[in-house]
C-alpha cells in the first residue's frame, strides 16, 4: 500500500515537472511578419551559447504564452548543387515527312560525350544520327546511328533523355531525328519508308546537369582572447585561449607569426590543474599540424570549450607567436509558421528542458527553400525564470498548490514510515 501510494505521488510531481520549462533567458523577434507565412530565424553565436548542445532548450512563444511550432536547422560544412545549363539552339527545324533537325551551339568548345535533351512527354522511339563542325558549314561524323529512346513519364510532362557520343570539342553538333519509317527494335533494323510517317519528338530544351560543391553559410563568432608562454626547457610553446561564452565553434583560423617557413605540430587541450608535485595535466582534443603555406583553418563537427590550450612542439626552431584567432560557427535556423498581427519571442537556456516534439516535423518537405528572414532582438536575462506551459488548461497534477501539499504528503509519508521501521527494529532487538 505504501509502495502504490508513494509511487503515486512521484508519477504526479513528474508530470508537473515534464509539462513546465523554466527558461533562464528570452529575446524578442523583430516586428516584420507583414504576411502569414513560414519565415527564417537566424540564431546568434550569443543565444547558441546559452543552449544545451542539440540546442533542445529553445521555444518560440507568441504573446499569449503559447508555444509556436518550428523546425531546427543547420548548414551543411557543405553540399552538392546540381543546376541544368543549357546549350544555345541555334535551329530546330521539323521537316515534313523525313525528320528534324537540330542544331546546338557547344559554348566554349568543351570536351563532350553526351548531351541531355528536355522533351515534351510522349511514348516514342526514334533514330537519331550525329555530327559536328566548327563552322557550321563543314560537317563531319560523330555517331552515324543511335536509338533515340523517349521513356515516357506516369508522373510528369517532361522527361530527360541522353544521347551519348565518342569525346569530342566541335563547336557545333547537329542531331538528325528521323520521323520517316520506324523501328524494329527485335530486329535492329530501321526501314526508311516515305509512305510510313511519325510525329515527331517536342524538344524543349537541350543541355547539360552540372554537379558541384558550395560551402555552408557561417556565423562568426566573437573573437577569444590567448595568453602566450614558451618554456625554452621542454621546447613547448602554452597558449591558453579563452572565449567570453560557451560558444559552439565549427571553424577556426589561427594567425602565426615565425619563421619564412614551418611546419609545427600542436595540440588542443583542456587543462586539469594538479598539486604542485603531480603538476598540471593536460587532455588532448585533437592534434593539428599549422605551416607557412596554408591559411591554417581548421573545420570541427563540434567544439566547444569556453577554454582551452595550444600546445606547440617547436623542438628546436624558433617559437611560433599567435597574432589572433578567428572562429566561425555554421549558420542555425529555426524555421516556423508565424502569422501577421501578432508578437513572438524567443524563451531559451534551461538544462531540464528536453526537445519539443511537433508535427511540423512531418511536413519539412512542404517548407519552402528560400524563406524571408526575422531579426532576433537583443537578449534579456530572466530573474524569475518565467514557467512555460505547453497547454493552455492546468490540469489538476500541474496545480502549483497541489505541487506543493504532494512533496508535503511524501515527505510526510516517509517520515512515518521510517518510524514505524525503527519501533518494528526496537521491539525484534527486545525479544
Amino acid at each position: 500500500m505504501y509502495k502504490r501510494i508513494i509511487a503515486l505521488l512521484c508519477f504526479a510531481l513528474c508530470a508537473s515537472a515534464a509539462q513546465a520549462q523554466s527558461f533562464r533567458w528570452s529575446a524578442a523577434l523583430e516586428d516584420s511578419v507583414i504576411a502569414d507565412g513560414f519565415y527564417n530565424i537566424v540564431l546568434r553565436p550569443e543565444i547558441g551559447a546559452k543552449l544545451q548542445d542539440n540546442y533542445s532548450d529553445i521555444r518560440i512563444l507568441n504573446e499569449k504564452n503559447e508555444e509556436i511550432p518550428f523546425v531546427h536547422k543547420s548548414e551543411e560544412p557543405y553540399f552538392s548543387s546540381t543546376l541544368f545549363k543549357e546549350y544555345p539552339i541555334v535551329s530546330n527545324k521539323i521537316i515534313n515527312g523525313c525528320c528534324t533537325k537540330l542544331t546546338i551551339e557547344n559554348t566554349g568548345k568543351k570536351a563532350i560525350n553526351n548531351i541531355c535533351f528536355v522533351l515534351k512527354n510522349s511514348d516514342a522511339v526514334k533514330v537519331n544520327r550525329i555530327s559536328g563542325s566548327d563552322d557550321g558549314i563543314t560537317w563531319y561524323a560523330v555517331k552515324q546511328f543511335d536509338v533515340f529512346y523517349n521513356n515516357y513519364s506516369e508522373t510528369d510532362t517532361k522527361v530527360l533523355t541522353y544521347v551519348h557520343f565518342p569525346l569530342t570539342d566541335y563547336l557545333y553538333y547537329s542531331f538528325d531525328i528521323t520521323d520517316r519509317g520506324y523501328w524494329n527494335e527485335k530486329s535492329w533494323i530501321h526501314w526508311e519508308n516515305s509512305s510510313r510517317w511519325n510525329y515527331p519528338v517536342n524538344v524543349l530544351k537541350v543541355g547539360f546537369y552540372e554537379t558541384f560543391l558550395k560551402e555552408g553559410k557561417y556565423k562568426s563568432v566573437p573573437a577569444p582572447t590567448f595568453e602566450q608562454q614558451t618554456k625554452a626547457e621542454e621546447k613547448r610553446t602554452y597558449i591558453k585561449v579563452s572565449f567570453a561564452d560557451q560558444y559552439l565553434i565549427n571553424r577556426i583560423r589561427f594567425n602565426f607569426s615565425g619563421p619564412r617557413y614551418y611546419k609545427r605540430e600542436i595540440t588542443l587541450a583542456t587543462k586539469v590543474s594538479g598539486k604542485k608535485k603531480q603538476g598540471d595535466m593536460y587532455i588532448p582534443i585533437t592534434t593539428l599540424e599549422v605551416n607557412s603555406y596554408s591559411l591554417n583553418e581548421f573545420d570541427f563537427s563540434f567544439f566547444r570549450e569556453k577554454e582551452f590550450y595550444i600546445l606547440i612542439e617547436n623542438d628546436d626552431n624558433r617559437p611560433l607567436e599567435l597574432k589572433g584567432i578567428e572562429t566561425w560557427q555554421l549558420t542555425r535556423y529555426l524555421k516556423t509558421y508565424l502569422e501577421k498581427g501578432h508578437q513572438y519571442r524567443l524563451a531559451y537556456s534551461d538544462s531540464a528542458s528536453v526537445a519539443p516534439v511537433y508535427d511540423l516535423n512531418y511536413f519539412v518537405d512542404s517548407i519552402p527553400k528560400v524563406l524571408p528572414t526575422l531579426l532576433v532582438l537583443d537578449s534579456k536575462k530572466i530573474d524569475k525564470p518565467a514557467i512555460v506551459v505547453a497547454e493552455e488548461s492546468i490540469s489538476w497534477y500541474e496545480n502549483k498548490l497541489f505541487v506543493w501539499l504532494a512533496i508535503a504528503a511524501l515527505i510526510a509519508l516517509l517520515s512515518f514510515m521510517s518510524w514505524k521501521m525503527l519501533g518494528e527494529m526496537k521491539k525484534d532487538s527486545g525479544q
